[in-house]
């Protein structure tokens, strides 16, 4: 696989100035983010908003799948919340790949509190593995291709 510019992603992008700048590492055959809540990543006052969750697990399973030399897209994520992350809290998301078949590969999540190790959520998700030249023509504004996969 060759390199993928992500400078841009709103997850990990260190160029998106409105992304959360994530910074992934590796931990045996899992990617790892760390994660501090702030005030701004909220819902209803002192929780963290689901959906900041969301962007933990998928950013974490990406990296899973990338990490394998595997270009790939979300196809579906599935997040189980367990208890509230709190604001000031040290996350910790972790995942890996426990499936490969074809061109389809299923990742694994989990989401706790760095400290205590509280469970906070559980995620599955499914990846697409793609050719990401070709899916970018295919799906880049100005082309009559219809919308579908790659």
């Amino acid at each position: 696989m060759r390199p993928v510019d992500l400078s841009h992603c709103y997850g990990c992008g260190a160029e998106n100035p409105k992304g959360f700048h994530l910074k992934k590492a590796y931990a045996g055959d899992r990617s790892r983010i760390e994660f501090d809540v702030l005030p701004e990543h909220s819902s209803y006052p002192g929780l963290m908003h689901g959906g900041v969750t969301c962007v933990l697990m998928d950013e974490a399973m990406y990296h899973a799948v990338a990490r394998l030399g595997i270009e790939a897209v979300t196809t579906s994520l599935t997040v189980e919340f367990k208890s509230p992350a709190l604001v000031g809290q040290h996350l910790v998301c972790e995942a890996w790949v426990v499936e490969r078949e074809g061109k389809r590969i299923e990742v694994r999540a989990a989401l706790v509190e760095a400290g205590s190790g509280a469970a906070i959520a559980d995620g599955r998700g499914s990846f697409q593995e793609i050719d990401l030249d070709r899916f970018m023509r295919k799906h880049s504004p100005g082309t009559d291709a219809p919308p579908g996969r790659a």
